[in-house]
């Protein structure tokens, strides 16, 4: 069945047009007519369109997946190559901060599947009830999510062994901590469709007929939307597993945990009651990954026992530099060098975001990890306190930095008349302190003790502080994304990076030593530093801005229209967003490694079905394809160009991000379903630590997408203007 054409951008048309070049009246009635022709009409004479898009979706689109019903075992599965792994919607997001979240599920999937020759193929719900009723109707293998298991769905479905375990709790606003039954009387409850929550606050209110509750499902089981609602006052409170209150409460101090609905249960996977074979299969999986231990284990012991658990936890930071989320995917310096290493040791990798202010070597030492991975200085004082380093495998120079609206700092006497803001308890205010007492000239300011050092490169890119002294490999990190920064003298004294680890675990520290050695300098440590820390040519600045005054937009207008009236775009926003992503070019790559036209990313791409490397076609088809699907994340009821903008930013930065701003924007009295002056200053206070640690997707590059949208925004108003003066 088509979509409604739901894109037709009148709105926001009016809104903007006093910014054209053009008469606005004449420039009124002509974005009317070609909006209704191209956009918002019915297309009675569109058949050409018709059957290009037709003709293109023939040529381009793949195999995409159909789902078939099946009620096979593990035999019949393994003959077809392919088992159907149902999974919720809202799980396997957000950044992992400790231990073994749902993030951690999909990975361990993955292996469960690979190590029998299985393909995967990921369908993806709404709702627990869809979970289990897919999976009954054989129209899914096997559930891999956070569920509870109880009586009513033991009658139903075979469970595997524990994950974890968790008990129910009310959950309410901050400050409401409602831990009384009577507390609860005439209260609006939210809960997840067809979830546990569900069925115990039915039971509940059976029980208790007094309280006279108001119980309401909604189609999403996402607790943080579930929070956000009560957050808004559309509700008064929800259920939530006593792991998953926990969880929440590292990153959120806007609800209160009150009254325990139920004893601890299991949490496991679960398959039909008919397929015993692959029940038997997955448990001695689950049970051989030690999946089955309880996550909050401390552990102190060497590399034998870690190999012996197949579990390698580090411990790191949610910076650029070492650890965060970016359209969906984790990245990170830090993150990539310890992945390969525990790849290479074939262990499963941990990871535990230290919280802002937290002493990770006390974490080491206390067994909440193995190693600390966290861009960490060698120092004699820190080798005192119970740790040992690695060999280097990264050495660093302090570095000047400043502005281009003033002269370059290329020498320590040009500091003469300059401010340097540092904070007071880093290493770079030592080193400005001792530049003073060698009688250099500049006001030494004290940043606040809440601004990390890449906020004070973020203030010096804005113009809002003149200079700072920062390490060279974060300066060289922000200096990829910020154009206006100018990088300046480095001090000549290097420093050395290692990873930490107890002092009490020689043959961790030999393990890595020999990862080091083997790796330095070589490929590998090479591909990964570029990734993070070179200075690629900033394409927006080198290539031309020039708009062609020609009858085609793009060398690729004839793809993009037909598709374009397919998903109900207005194909000239989609040729700005290609123009934006990849200039033109099919063989664009980022260095997030996104490919192709759209820069999607491979991931992505393999799960809408197609095979890399990406060409001209399928680059197009899927990004278009993707960015509709986050357009559908979005709810119906935002406006429609709010909803294009939402989009355009989940596309770029990933939709958790966007939904982190939307939340902050409503906390700072912003207006959460407006992007423009709104949502867009929430999500730049994103790459803020006072801000990205209470986030669920914590740091983004809030810049990022802010100019993203905007730029897009502003080439879509350029080609119409364009196309009304030709």
């Amino acid at each position: 069945m088509p979509k409604p054409l739901l894109h037709c951008h009148l709105p926001m048309m009016f809104a903007h047009i006093q910014r054209l070049t053009f008469s606005p009246l004449a420039l009124l009635s002509y974005l009317l007519l070609s909006l209704a022709l191209s956009a918002c009409a019915p297309r009675e004479s569109g058949t050409d369109n018709a059957q290009k898009a037709e003709n293109l979706a023939s040529a381009t689109q793949p195999k995409v997946f159909k789902n078939y019903q099946k009620l096979e075992d593990l035999p019949a599965i393994q003959k077809r190559g392919e088992i159907r792994i149902l999974a919720p919607s809202w799980e396997d997001t957000g950044l992992p901060r400790a231990g073994l979240p749902s993030h951690g599920y999909r990975e361990l999937a993955e292996r469960f599947a690979e190590g029998r020759n299985l393909k995967i193929q990921w369908i993806f719900v709404d709702t627990h009830e869809q979970l289990i009723q897919q999976l009954q109707d054989g129209y899914g293998d096997l559930i891999v999510a956070h569920l509870t298991q109880t009586p009513e769905r033991k009658r139903h479905l075979a469970f595997s062994l524990p994950i974890s375990s968790a008990h129910e709790q009310i959950i309410g606003p901050a400050g409401i901590a409602y831990d009384q039954p009577e507390s609860l009387k005439g209260k609006r409850l939210i809960v997840g469709k067809g979830s546990s929550f569900a069925e115990t606050l039915y039971q509940f209110s059976k029980k208790n007929p007094q309280l006279e509750l108001d119980i309401s499902e909604v189609k999403t089981g996402d607790p943080d939307i579930l929070l956000d609602k009560i957050d808004a006052g559309g509700t008064d409170a929800t259920v939530m597993d006593s792991n998953i209150a926990s969880t929440l409460q590292e990153y959120r101090n806007d609800f209160s945990i009150g009254l325990s609905l139920t004893p601890s249960r299991p949490i496991a996977w679960a398959v039909r009651k008919r397929n015993p074979i692959l029940l038997a299969e997955l448990n001695e999986f689950l049970t051989e990954s030690r999946i089955s231990r309880s996550r909050s284990s401390r552990h102190t012991d060497d590399f034998t026992a870690i190999t012996e658990r197949k579990t390698l936890r580090i411990i790191t930071r949610n910076s650029p530099a070492s650890y965060f989320v970016w359209r969906g995917e984790l990245m990170g310096y830090e993150y990539e060098l310890m992945k390969k290493f525990a790849e290479r040791k074939k262990l499963r990798l941990e990871v535990t975001v230290a919280p802002p202010g937290t002493d990770m070597i006390q974490m080491l030492k206390d067994g909440h990890g193995d190693i600390i991975a966290a861009s960490m200085s060698i120092t004699d004082e820190r080798q005192q306190q119970g740790i040992k380093f690695s060999r280097p495998y990264h050495f660093i120079q302090e570095q000047l930095v400043s502005n281009q609206s003033a002269e370059a700092l290329d020498s320590p006497t040009a500091l003469n008349g300059r401010t340097l803001t540092i904070r007071p308890d880093t290493a770079y205010w030592a080193t400005a302190n001792k530049l003073l007492n060698e009688g250099y000239k500049f006001t030494l300011k004290a940043a606040a003790a809440d601004q990390t050092t890449t906020d004070i490169i973020s203030a010096v890119a804005a113009g809002e502080l003149d200079a700072t002294i920062a390490d060279s490999h974060l300066v060289d990190i922000e200096y990829k994304f910020n154009e206006t920064l100018v990088l300046g003298y480095k001090f000549e004294e290097q420093r050395a990076l290692g990873w930490a680890v107890r002092n009490t675990n020689p043959e961790l520290l030999a393990a890595l030593d020999h990862y080091v050695k083997l790796h330095y300098r070589g490929r590998f440590f090479n591909v990964t530093y570029n990734k993070y820390f070179r200075n690629e040519n900033r394409i927006d600045r080198y290539q031309g801005q020039r708009l062609s005054a020609s009858d085609a937009l793009s060398p690729y207008d004839e793809l993009i229209k037909p598709l374009a009236a397919q998903y109900h775009f207005d194909w000239r926003i989609l040729v700005s967003q290609m123009y934006q992503e990849s200039k033109f070019d099919p063989k664009a790559k980022s260095f997030a490694g996104a490919l192709g036209l759209f820069q999607v990313m491979p991931r992505t791409a393999k799960e809408l079905g197609y095979s890399l490397p990406l060409t001209e076609e399928t680059g197009i088809y899927a990004g278009i394809r993707y960015l509709d699907w986050t357009r559908d994340r979005f709810e119906a009821t935002l406006p429609l160009e709010e909803r294009l903008w939402f989009a355009l930013a989940a596309y770029n930065a990933g939709f958790g991000h966007v939904n982190d701003a939307r939340r902050l924007a409503r906390q700072q009295g912003l207006n959460p379903n407006k992007w423009f002056n709104n949502v867009e200053q929430a999500m730049r206070l994103l790459s803020k630590k006072e801000h990205y640690s209470k986030a669920r997707f914590g740091y983004v590059r809030g810049s990022e997408p802010v100019n993203y949208v905007r730029k897009i925004k502003d080439r879509y108003y350029a080609y119409l203007a364009l196309e009304k003066s030709t």
